[in-house]
């Protein structure tokens, strides 16, 4: 009779033969990726090809060692083992490593970050013109190899003067970036550099990969002088090329950059500005000599009495008219002042005329409301000392009042208060 296996024994039964099997313990695989979105730690996505698909999982630490930025669609070649995960039956294959296929993982990441940069408009940052007569040049490269030999023998052929400064580097490995971005820093601190040369020689696009950091061209931005770049030969071109404000194809190529013609050169050609200049000077001194004696004999200075004299004559014209003008105006307002005046009188007249009208008018009222009027027509005022008597019931019998008349004041005592309706 058969016997029923569980779903978890048949499972790790599988998996024993996933492990054991050393056909799937290293397994070199080519597909394109499918199914990628980058998470935080763990990355799982899909290989596939025309006919078939398999799950593919890359741990975290595998995962940040990639040079390149993993994509959807790119074709790959990995290398790793199959293994099958239990609780959902499935099988996967775990990469150990990642190329792209076709084309170097690290090629692949500088044209990532090559496209990257030129989209934020970073490689035309900085664009200075570099200094012709530098006094001091700084080189940041390896102190033993042949880029610092080149460009002092340069320089010194083409421009003793000037002071080179070597700020000694590692140039390429795990050491390089950090040793790079050291000598940056300390160079940022100075006032006194002219110009600023970056390279090393020649080498596979590992040996320049320093030169292709993002760090590196984020801190170049930030330099105060200018930078020439000069990485590998000719045909390298890392991403320090792009940032730096001139590209050199040779250390020799940066050292002629960083500095102006030969001496020998330049004393020619500034003893040919001298004669031009010279002959500048003497052909305006001609120019100007001739223009100081047709000045000279001028009437202006031979006979300066004439410059002013038509002055004299449009300013009596001008006094001429003027008086007649004034008197004009004068005689004006004075007609004016003549037609005025009677008619001003008048009105003054018919004012005060109204005026005296309203005002005796105004007395007349006021002497109708005046308590003398009213008191000279029989009528008195009875007041006490708290003021006047309105009422019997204001005073007091025997109290003393006062009674003010048209032609004087009375004083009395009230000996009896009777009330008009005849009650005491």
């Amino acid at each position: 009779m058969a016997e029923y296996l569980t779903v978890s024994t048949l499972t790790k039964y599988l998996k024993r033969k996933f492990t054991a099997d050393p056909y799937l313990k290293e397994v070199y695989l080519t597909g394109e990726v499918s199914n990628y979105r980058q998470r935080p730690g763990h990355q799982y996505f899909s290989l596939k090809d025309d006919g078939a698909v398999i799950s593919a999982t890359m741990f975290k630490g595998v995962f940040d060692k990639l040079p390149f930025k993993l994509e959807a669609g790119m074709k790959v070649n990995v290398v790793g083992y199959v293994d099958l995960y239990g609780p959902n039956g499935s099988y996967s294959i775990i990469i150990n490593r990642l190329n792209v296929d076709g084309v170097g993982a690290l090629y692949q990441a500088l044209e990532q970050l090559k496209a990257k940069l030129a989209q934020q408009g970073t490689f035309k940052v900085l664009e200075r013109p570099i200094e012709r007569f530098p006094k001091k040049i700084a080189v940041i490269t390896s102190p033993s190899g042949a880029v610092i030999r080149d460009i002092m023998t340069t320089v010194q052929r083409r421009y003793p003067i000037a002071e080179i400064i070597l700020y000694p580097a590692v140039v390429q490995g795990n050491g390089a970036v950090p040793s790079l971005l050291k000598q940056l820093d300390l160079l940022a601190e100075r006032t006194d550099i002219d110009t600023l040369i970056i390279g090393r020689g020649g080498g596979s696009i590992e040996d320049l990969w320093a030169f292709n950091d993002e760090t590196l061209a984020q801190k170049l931005l930030t330099m105060p002088m200018p930078v020439i770049s000069s990485v590998g030969h000719e045909t390298d071109t890392t991403i320090a090329d792009y940032i730096a404000d001139k590209r050199a194809a040779t250390p020799t190529a940066a050292a002629e950059l960083a500095t102006p013609i030969q001496l020998v050169d330049l004393w020619s050609g500034l003893q040919q500005l001298q004669g031009r200049l010279i002959q500048r000077i003497q052909l305006q001194i001609m120019q100007q000599r001739q223009r100081l004696n047709r000045v000279e004999q001028s009437y202006v200075l031979t006979q300066p009495a004439r410059l002013y004299e038509g002055h004299m004559q449009r300013l009596d014209l001008v006094q001429q008219r003027l008086q007649r003008v004034m008197q004009a105006e004068l005689q004006n307002y004075q007609h004016r002042f003549a037609m005025v005046v009677p008619r001003l009188n008048q009105l003054i007249e018919r004012y005060l005329e109204r005026a005296n009208e309203r005002f005796s008018q105004a007395a007349k009222g006021l002497n109708l409301v005046s308590p003398l009027a009213i008191l000279g027509r029989g009528y008195s005022l009875v007041s006490n000392k708290a003021g006047l008597v309105r009422s019997i019931d204001d005073v007091a019998l025997d109290e003393s009042i006062e009674i003010r008349t048209n032609d004087g004041i009375l004083e009395a005592k009230v000996t009896r208060k009777e009330e008009s309706n005849g009650e005491k």
